[in-house]
């Protein structure tokens, strides 16, 4: 895998990413240069196992599963699904399919049975990792919807590439994917009904990564505890990509503990915390928890931080949190609070990350503060495309999904929207 420098060299100090990356390319030049650069540095830590994943091992077993993908007859831009809990093995396998130029659907683990039915249908996936654990789930969803797929078990924290089924022994390996190629596949809960297939680019998360970055100034002497599960968009591009960007590290437990939440933290270092208000308010009732010193910034996301939990997290713990807000279809964030304490404002997403962002009226108007209507944004992150069947994926379609109501006054502190021919006021 040759690297490409630009596509992660950032200007500026060490630790300060609040400068705009050379190139955004693909989730293998961000590998690969990291690789380059920095081959023996840890980029990912398990402190279940207490192995530490390399840059360079990680680029070296990318380029060993492109071959292996090979000789098993899958093609550029083919599925591959991931059904596993967070760990080394999981992200490993995330992101070095994406490197090979497939695109990886991660599986919400939560899923109810008809959803995992209908998302390996969907998706049309050619190869399923799992774990004992969910082996007898994937195994009963593919028997129920007639489907006949190789299925690979693994463990999450498994340190070695799974073997694969082998169908052609001199395959040639996959080509390396264009930053507009497919990377990831990652379908909504379907709460509100059948879950949408969210399909995103290298380019867009590789920018998401950046902006992420940029806006919380990250730098190669940073590391994240990753408490949020790989198969949501916000704990695969903030906790996952982001370091690939700016050359950070990450501490991934197979799951979240609030006991065990500040000894890992202080035993491993990490310098910043992505979570949701849900784990805040775990750790507040966690009467013994205590956070050491070296936290820079506490990053929350994926729903609103009731401020009274906003208040008693800073006041308690003394590390400031950053609310954000983001979508899958626009490969996370796309609203945040600033780094600076002083700009924060409790109770509010923030203003445009990497976005352009206005509140529009039904007839595509910008209108006046105080009105209630439609945020709306426009980033290089907005998803490509929904799918709509199996076998034709990449439908192109217009990214209007996910609009949420707001009035004028608050358009980017509120709410938003992916839409294009928006900009931000």
């Amino acid at each position: 895998m040759k690297p490409s420098c630009s596509a992660t060299t950032l200007r500026g100090s060490a630790n300060d990413a609040r400068v705009e990356p050379q190139a955004f390319d693909s989730v293998a030049t961000l590998i690969a240069a990291q690789a380059a650069q920095s081959p023996d540095k840890p980029y990912l830590l398990s402190p279940d196992t207490g192995h530490a994943l390399t840059f360079g091992a990680l680029a070296a077993d990318a380029s060993v599963l492109g071959k292996h993908y090979a000789a098993a007859g899958l093609e550029r831009g083919q599925s591959v699904s991931v059904y596993l809990p967070n760990g080394e093995q999981t992200a490993r396998l995330l992101l070095a399919t994406m490197a090979c130029g497939l695109v990886v659907n991660p599986i919400n683990l939560l899923c109810q049975p008809a959803q995992l039915r209908y998302i390996l249908s969907h998706s049309d996936t050619r190869l399923i990792f799992t774990w004992p654990g969910g082996e007898a789930a994937i195994r009963e969803a593919l028997h129920e919807s007639g489907l006949d797929v190789p299925v690979v078990v693994t463990t999450p924290d498994a340190t070695d590439l799974p073997v694969l089924p082998v169908v052609q022994k001199d395959a040639r390996p996959l080509p390396l994917p264009e930053p507009d190629a497919p990377a990831l596949l990652m379908y909504t809960s379907g709460t509100t009904g059948t879950p949408k297939g969210v399909l995103l680019t290298h380019h867009n998360l590789a920018a998401n990564g950046a902006n992420v970055s940029r806006e919380h100034a990250l730098g190669p002497a940073d590391r994240v505890l990753a408490t949020l599960p790989l198969y949501h968009i916000n704990g695969l591009v903030v906790t996952a990509i982001a370091p690939l960007v700016h050359g950070g590290s990450v501490v991934m437990p197979t799951r979240f503990s609030a006991s065990s939440f500040w000894n890992d933290i202080t035993r491993h270092g990490c310098t910043w915390l992505n979570v949701v208000p849900t784990i805040i308010a775990y750790l507040l009732n966690d009467p013994h928890g205590k956070a050491p010193e070296g936290v820079r910034f506490c990053r929350s996301a994926s729903a609103a931080l009731p401020p009274e939990h906003h208040r008693a997290f800073e006041d308690r713990f003394g590390i400031g949190v950053i609310e954000t807000m983001g979508m899958t279809e626009t490969a996370a964030p796309a609203f945040s609070n600033p780094l600076n304490p002083e700009h924060r404002r409790i109770g509010s997403i923030g203003r445009p990350s990497g976005t352009r962002a206005r509140v529009l009226g039904r007839d595509g108007t910008t209108l006046a503060d105080g009105r209630s209507a439609r945020s709306c944004c426009r980033a290089r992150t907005s998803w490509r495309a929904t799918t709509r069947r199996p076998r034709s994926r990449a439908t192109p379609s217009r990214t209007t999904a996910g609009c949420a109501r707001a009035t004028s006054a608050t358009a980017t502190r509120t709410a938003t929207s992916t839409s294009p021919g928006v900009r931000r006021n």
